[in-house]
């Protein structure tokens, strides 16, 4: 990730990681469990737009192969967390494994996604 893509990325990481301890805060000193408390509870998610934005903006930039490598690696991540997740929450559902709170989804597929980058990196380099 170069340049601007990188400082998009980075402003809205930063602004995630400001916004999300003082969103707890507020949330545990919170009387209320209305609608601010649910504008108050994703607020942290507003800044990952941009974000997003960078990742985007990075992902026109590569070439051809460095596209095909990650979207190779993005196809194996949404499957496999797919799986993963559905398979788990037959588990759950059947009660034969705890409940997971759905916050996690998102870090495996990053986590899954930069492991099938890097292996497709190593495929064609």
């Amino acid at each position: 990730m170069k340049g601007r893509h990188l400082v998009r990325f980075l402003a809205g990481m930063i602004g995630y990681s400001v916004l999300l301890p003082l969103s707890l805060i507020a949330l545990s000193n919170a009387q209320s469990d209305g609608p601010a408390a649910i504008v108050v509870a994703v607020l942290p998610v507003a800044p990952l737009f941009l974000a997003l934005s960078g990742i985007l903006g990075a992902m026109r930039a590569l070439d051809e192969l460095q596209r095909r490598i990650q979207l190779e690696a993005v196809v194996i991540a949404g499957l496999l967390t797919a799986f993963v997740t559905f398979t788990y929450g037959l588990l759950e559902a059947s009660e034969l494994a705890p409940d997971i709170s759905m916050i996690w989804v998102l870090p495996f597929m990053v986590m899954v996604w930069g492991i099938a980058a890097a292996v497709g990196a190593r495929r064609y380099g």
